[in-house]
C-alpha cells in the first residue's frame, strides 16, 4: 500500500478492537436487502445513494473525475455484488484492505450490519474522509484506520484475528496475499476482486503460496459484471507465518511470486 507509513492513532478511552465494530443483535447471516431499513432509519438503497454522493462530492479527490461519473452505474453496483459473493457471516470481523474512498468496505458495512468492518488505507486524508462518511451514515459496525499493512499486520491488535480480508483494485494477487496474510485467522479467507489478468496472476500466487501458507479455494465470475471481473478466494492454512508480511515496501518491490522492480 503506497503512502504514509504511520500506524493508527488510538484514543485511550476508545475500544477499537474488532469486537467493538461488530453491531450486537441477531439477524440473518446474509444481512439486509435493498429496501429494508438500517438502524438510522435510512433504507439500504438510500444509504448507498448517499455514499455515492459523499464520495463524488468529497473535496479530497477520492476518485478520478471519470470514476465519479461511474459511481452509481458501475462501482457501487459492483461492490454490492462483491459483498453478496463473499458471504461474510454475522459476528465475523473483516478488513477492507486498500479501501481508498471506502469501497467496497462502506458498502459492506451498510449491507452487513452484524459484521465488523475495519477499512485500512495508508493515506491519512482518505481515512479521515472515510471516517467522516461512517459518522454521516451512522455506521456503528465500521471504522477506518490509517497505516501500512506491513506495519499493522505485525501488531497484536490486528495479527491473526480477522475472519476475512477483501481487496479491490489494489495490487497483484501474490502481493495482496502477502499484505493480507498477517491479519487472517486459521482458515480465514482473502477475497480479491480481479479482472482478466487473473490467469497470469494466479501463477505468481502459486509460487508464493507455500511461503504464505495459503491455498486457492475458488475463482468465480462476479454476478452482473460485463468487464470480466472475478473474485478469487484464498484460504489461510493455520496462523500467520513468522516474518509475513515482510518489512515496509518489500512485498511490492520484491514479490514472493517473482520479480517486479
Amino acid at each position: 500500500m503506497a503512502g504514509s507509513t504511520e500506524g493508527p492513532e488510538h484514543d485511550a478511552g476508545r475500544d477499537d478492537s474488532p469486537a467493538r465494530v461488530s453491531r450486537a443483535g441477531s439477524g440473518r447471516a446474509d444481512g439486509l436487502t435493498v429496501g429494508e431499513r438500517s438502524g438510522d432509519g435510512l433504507g439500504i438503497g438510500e444509504q448507498l445513494a448517499l455514499l455515492g454522493h459523499l464520495i463524488a462530492e468529497s473535496p479530497h479527490n477520492l476518485v478520478s473525475a471519470r470514476d465519479r461519473g461511474l459511481l452509481e452505474s458501475v462501482h457501487i453496483p459492483e461492490c454490492v455484488a462483491v459483498v453478496e459473493a463473499i458471504h461474510a457471516g454475522d459476528g465475523q470481523h473483516w478488513i477492507d484492505l486498500g479501501t481508498g474512498g471506502g469501497l467496497p468496505g462502506l458498502v459492506a458495512a451498510i449491507m452487513r450490519p452484524h459484521v465488523g468492518w475495519t477499512l485500512i488505507d495508508s493515506r491519512q486524508k482518505k481515512v479521515d474522509a472515510v471516517n467522516e462518511f461512517i459518522e454521516i451514515l451512522g455506521l456503528e459496525n465500521a471504522r477506518a484506520v490509517a497505516g501500512r499493512a506491513e506495519v499493522l499486520a505485525r501488531q497484536e491488535e490486528y495479527r491473526g484475528v480477522y475472519d476475512g480480508v477483501v481487496s479491490r483494485a489494489m495490487a497483484r494477487l501474490d502481493i495482496v496475499a502477502e499484505l493480507s496474510r498477517g491479519f487472517l485467522k486459521p482458515r480465514g479467507r482473502l477475497e480479491v476482486v480481479k479482472g482478466p489478468s487473473i490467469d497470469q496472476e494466479r501463477g505468481y500466487f502459486q509460487r508464493a503460496a507455500s511461503k504464505l501458507r495459503m491455498r486457492e479455494n475458488s475463482t468465480s465470475p462476479l454476478d452482473g459484471s460485463d468487464r470480466g471481473t472475478v473474485i478469487v478466494s484464498l484460504v489461510a492454512k493455520g496462523g500467520p507465518p513468522t516474518g509475513v508480511p515482510r518489512s515496509d515496501g518489500l512485498p511490492q518491490a520484491k514479490p514472493l511470486g517473482g520479480p517486479k522492480s
